[in-house]
């Protein structure tokens, strides 16, 4: 079993073998395109008591390719109580992060090589939220894949810029607070993903 599969069977047991209270749960839908619709983005927020995990699971089809792009984020009382991404190519990860609280103010951060190091958070606002929350206040959003906080702007007019490291970008465009079109510029490439279904 891979890392994302564990991730999504910690979800499970949390949702069907521990005596819960869901309070609220949402799903949001997106077809992803790129010269054509290549796949979909579903992402799901569940509230459980005090917790709020939310899951997102992209997969992009092409010619020998498949690609899938996992994070599970689970928040207690408005704090990251754990996280992991993972990207996958053909079901092999190329790129993992967990990410996960050891102690007030204290987390401990795993990458694909195995590498932890203990880091610091102290923004309550993650990349994960974007798609159930407009950023309308907001300077900087922790992101759950690198581990950091990353820059994002508002354009106006429900548009905002999430500056990544590498110099990409994504672009969020809102209409009455839900997150209904994204664009990802990576390299000379630019996926959109536009909002299909929301319950």
């Amino acid at each position: 079993m891979n890392r994302s599969s564990s991730a999504f069977r910690y979800l499970y047991i949390l949702l069907f073998f521990v005596p819960t209270q869901v309070l609220a749960q949402s799903s949001l839908t997106y077809d992803i395109h790129w010269f054509g619709k290549v796949g979909k983005l579903i992402i799901n927020q569940v509230q459980i008591n005090d917790t709020i995990i939310i899951t997102t699971n992209s997969e992009v089809k092409v010619p020998f390719y498949k690609f899938n792009w996992v994070t599970t984020t689970s928040q207690n009382d408005g704090k990251l109580s754990s996280s992991s991404y993972s990207q996958l190519l053909n079901d092999q990860i190329r790129e993992f992060t967990d990410i996960r609280s050891i102690k007030s103010g204290k987390w401990i951060l795993t990458n694909d090589n195995g590498k932890k190091q203990e880091i610091n958070i102290t923004n309550k606002f993650l990349v994960s939220m974007l798609y159930f929350v407009e950023p309308l206040n907001e300077k900087y959003v922790f992101s759950e894949r690198f581990g950091q906080d990353l820059s994002i702007i508002n354009l106006g007019e429900g548009h905002y810029r999430l500056v990544l490291p590498d110099a990409n970008y994504c672009d969020y465009f809102y209409e009455n607070g839900v997150c209904t079109v994204v664009k990802a510029k990576n390299g000379s490439r630019t996926i959109k993903m536009t909002l299909s279904e929301k319950s």
